[in-house]
């Protein structure tokens, strides 16, 4: 169950990332420089990826888990309150990005 949070904690590491490039994005964007703008954009993408990766890992290795034994409830509610968190940043940093 660590590595459940483990995976959670990546997970928000990697968004934290793609939300301050997409911020780098818009203030390069605002300021007309689309070199800089568009390789944060890259960067930003780059960190949803990896995100997403992190993401399906984790629902993987807790369908693992519900073969063996089912996992205590206090553990599912965290999940699902990270997963919520997980689906609103990347909608916000998809929605910077589309700027």
């Amino acid at each position: 169950m660590t590595w459940i949070k483990k995976l959670a904690d990546e997970i928000a590491d990697e968004l934290d990332s793609a939300k301050e490039y997409a911020e780098d994005y818009l203030t390069f964007k605002a300021k007309e420089n689309s070199t800089w703008a568009n390789r944060y954009k890259e960067m930003a993408n780059d960190e949803l990826k990896h995100a997403d990766y992190l993401h399906d890992r984790a629902v993987a290795e807790i369908e693992e888990l519900r073969k063996v034994y089912t996992p205590p409830q206090d553990m599912l509610d965290k999940w699902d309150s990270d997963h919520r968190k997980f689906i609103e940043k990347t909608a916000w940093v998809k929605q910077m990005l589309a700027m």
